[in-house]
């Protein structure tokens, strides 16, 4: 496939959808085989995405959470079977979550409520240190509590337990979350465009801005240099990163190669197959692997903070990675538009 074959289907995607703007990656065998973007960085404004411009990953960022994580355990300051007390010492907690282990945390199975309550989501503070801290005050606070329900006995979506998760590897190594991610995976990987909060450079019209949708049709653009334009970075570890669909793309083709024994040396293939695997209702830590008649194996994630929607999928029987993002927050639209491009772009499997 060329770029321009894919613009062509991003022109098309667009055209049928109505979204602001959307972009796409293909990687093939380690190789990009097409990136195109297609649309306004603004609705309205005239001003074209380049696949240069960076994206707003939203849950995308548990699976790199939890990479952070099996690094610091291949580098022996932790272990997914070390339980809660004994990774967060100076935290209060009640009696139930002593079973819980940080592999419950990464597989959504430890109890943790899905979301902190509103308090915690109006916080931005104003220092790293500060963000730190704050961490520390909501997650002190959830854990206090018993869980929801029984370690390990029910999967329940939870942005708190990967923010938990986060602070763990802040409270093993002595440095923010952020950080870590940078020295530990980002930079690793060689995923120059990689930050956190919405994408944002000297200028308003550097880079594509969120839209949050209002009665399906109605769409409102979030400027991060007027409005937070980003879920508190309290959570960042479930969910706040941004890069480039071509440093998103990689992040993929780093996690399908390493679970063959090619490409990064970032973990062992063990530990890269070990995130993959599904503990219970098909979800591993920060991936959720379902059958598909065509190409086997996929493994997947989405992502959004409602301003912004991504997608990425990993197809190891093809050793392909496909990566799709969209500055709004029309989600059920732009996922179904994305699924249908993607079977698309990988034809099934031969016999």
């Amino acid at each position: 496939m060329r770029c321009r074959d894919l613009y062509t289907r991003l022109a098309r995607l667009r055209h049928d959808t109505g979204l602001t703007a959307v972009a796409a990656a293909v990687m093939t065998g380690g190789q990009f085989a097409a990136a195109a973007a297609c649309g306004e960085r603004r609705r309205g404004s005239g001003i074209p995405v380049t696949i240069e411009d960076r994206w707003h990953i939203g849950s995308i960022t548990k699976s790199m959470t939890a990479t952070l994580l099996a690094v610091l355990e291949d580098d022996g300051r932790l272990s997914m079977n070390d339980r809660l007390p004994a990774l967060l010492p100076d935290v209060g907690m009640a009696g139930g979550w002593s079973a819980c282990t940080l592999h419950h945390l990464l597989t959504h199975t430890a109890g943790a409520p899905a979301n902190f309550l509103l308090a915690a989501l109006r916080v931005w503070p104003d220092t790293v240190e500060e963000l730190v801290l704050a961490r520390h005050r909501f997650i002190a606070r959830v854990l206090a509590r018993e869980p929801k329900s029984p370690c390990g006995e029910r999967f329940a979506y939870s942005n708190v337990g990967y923010t938990i998760a986060g602070h763990i590897a802040e409270t093993a190594c002595g440095a923010p979350y952020e950080t870590l991610m940078r020295d530990h995976v980002f930079g690793p990987l060689r995923l120059a465009s990689a930050g956190f909060g919405p994408p944002k450079r000297d200028r308003p019209d550097q880079e594509p801005v969120g839209h949050v949708v209002w009665l399906r049709w109605i769409r409102s653009p979030k400027d991060p240099f007027e409005t937070r334009a980003d879920n508190t970075p309290v959570i960042a570890p479930a969910g706040c990163a941004h890069m480039t669909i071509g440093d998103l793309a990689r992040y993929g083709m780093a996690h399908l190669e390493g679970a063959s024994g090619f490409g990064s040396s970032l973990l062992p293939p063990s530990t890269w197959k070990r995130l993959h695997t599904p503990f219970l209702d098909d979800y591993a830590s920060g991936w959720v692997r379902y059958e598909s008649d065509r190409s086997g194996s996929v493994l997947l994630h989405n992502g959004s903070n409602t301003l912004w929607y991504a997608l990425l999928v990993l197809v190891p029987s093809r050793s392909t990675v496909l990566a799709f993002a969209t500055n709004e927050g029309a989600i059920r639209r732009a996922e179904t538009a994305f699924s249908e491009l993607a079977r698309e772009l990988v034809p099934p499997a031969e016999d």
